[in-house]
């Protein structure tokens, strides 16, 4: 089956940021992680996107990072209303991982692909 390309609109709660996405349709792969700051700040899942698919559209001032452990991978949240937007991927750094909670109009109870299980506790560079 040939995968459509859609743009999906991505923003924090408040709105103060606001990014597009290009992926490939159908969503095929949302991967939940378990390490600290996915099972705190999110919880939720996650889409892993190639960088120069990723856009922010408004609020780069509204945006803030937080870096921790071994600082290769940082989380980017709003400073307005907090939300976890997106982070660099640190198991594949040419990728940003997009919070799909922030994806405006997913209803997860829709999602009717794989949800992939990552084991961030025990991630594979700390080995």
């Amino acid at each position: 089956m040939a995968k459509n390309v859609k743009k999906l609109n991505v923003s924090c709660h408040c709105g103060s940021i606001k990014l597009t996405v290009d992926v490939a349709e159908p969503l095929s792969e949302i991967i939940r992680c378990n390490c600290s700051i996915c099972s705190k700040s999110k919880g939720f899942g996650m889409i892993s996107i190639a960088q120069e698919n990723v856009k922010i559209i408004e609020g780069i001032e509204s945006i803030t990072e937080y870096v921790f452990n071994t600082s290769e991978a940082p989380h980017f949240f709003c400073i307005v209303c907090g939300t976890h937007t997106h982070h660099k991927s640190r198991n594949e750094p040419s990728k940003i991982c997009i919070n799909v909670a922030c994806i405006n109009n997913f209803n997860i109870a829709d999602y009717k692909g794989a949800i992939e299980n990552f084991d961030g506790i025990n991630h594979p560079r700390d080995l």
